[in-house]
């Protein structure tokens, strides 16, 4: 009897934490595209990115249900997708190309995609806000109120999303002062 009281007891902590998590993790769809870049020096490798550049994207969408009762209507689940395409420069090799040069390529590329992966953790961290709220809206008279309702939620928060970003970007200068930039 009493391993089994102390198994229960064991177990009360994992099971308060798995009944706390009410959303699932936004699910995350992510690709990389790579494009072109050419040169032996940082002024034709610059030249080159400056043609080339694609900037990436990202996109949150959020899917709910809802149970309609007699005078009322609640959400009941809610999940976020959230897709990135991350557009990465690649370096096409150069036999003239000095060692220091490809080095300072390779910090760029770096600090580069650590910049984009901030995005990536700012579009998560938003579709969770996006879940939370749109699962505690509390029931509504009807399902069309609810709708728009958990929709003009969720757009809200792609606006702030969207001036997160912008804010992001802003304060780091589009990555400059994390060292996304070449030369």
């Amino acid at each position: 009897m009493r391993a089994i009281a102390l198994l229960r007891l064991a177990l009360l902590p994992t099971l308060v934490v798995c009944s706390t998590q009410l959303h699932a993790e936004p699910a995350l769809h992510a690709q990389t595209q790579q494009f072109d870049v050419a040169g032996s020096t940082t002024d034709a490798i610059r030249a080159s990115l400056n043609r080339n550049r694609q900037h990436s994207s990202s996109q949150v969408q959020w899917h709910f249900n809802w149970q309609s009762t007699p005078g009322q209507c609640r959400i009941t689940d809610v999940s976020t997708e959230v897709t990135v395409t991350a557009h990465t420069p690649h370096l096409q090799p150069d036999p003239q190309r000095p060692n220091a040069v490809q080095q300072q390529w390779d910090g760029y590329l770096l600090a580069l995609q650590a910049h984009q992966e901030k995005h990536i953790e700012l579009a998560l961290e938003h579709a969770r806000q996006i879940e939370q709220s749109i699962a505690t809206l509390p029931p509504m008279g009807s399902c069309d109120q609810l709708q728009q309702a958990a929709n003009a939620t969720g757009q809200r928060l792609l606006n702030v999303l969207s001036e997160a970003n912008r804010e992001y970007d802003k304060r780091t200068q589009q990555g400059a002062l994390e060292g996304a930039s070449f030369p």
